[in-house]
């Protein structure tokens, strides 16, 4: 598993994890990495924003500094199904499996 920063121009987007071809967001507003097909399908395919590979010590400040909020009204689809997720991926096993400490 691989960490980023995904940006736009200037604009910190995400933290984002790769893990086997699926692209995985922090989402502030839950507190969990999700499964993110269309961050995935820009990652491989679209290349609109910048992809800058971090290590867990970047991401844990950049999760601290709030990167990865999204606006509840704009954003209302988008939260309710991450909220819904069933299988979210918490930050520390994110960073375990980047860390190579998971079996």
């Amino acid at each position: 598993m691989k960490l980023y920063l995904v940006t736009k121009g200037n604009r910190r987007l995400w933290v984002a994890a790769l893990a086997h071809e699926n692209m995985y967001g922090y989402v502030q507003n839950t507190g969990y990495f999700h499964d993110n097909n269309a961050l995935r399908n820009d990652f491989y395919l679209e290349n609109r924003f910048g992809y800058e590979e971090i290590d867990i010590t970047r991401a844990k400040a950049l999760i601290a500094e709030g990167v990865g909020q999204a606006d509840e009204s704009k954003h209302a689809d988008a939260l309710a199904k991450w909220r819904a997720d069933p299988r979210p991926l918490a930050p520390n096993d994110v960073f375990a499996a980047v860390a190579g400490l998971t079996p």
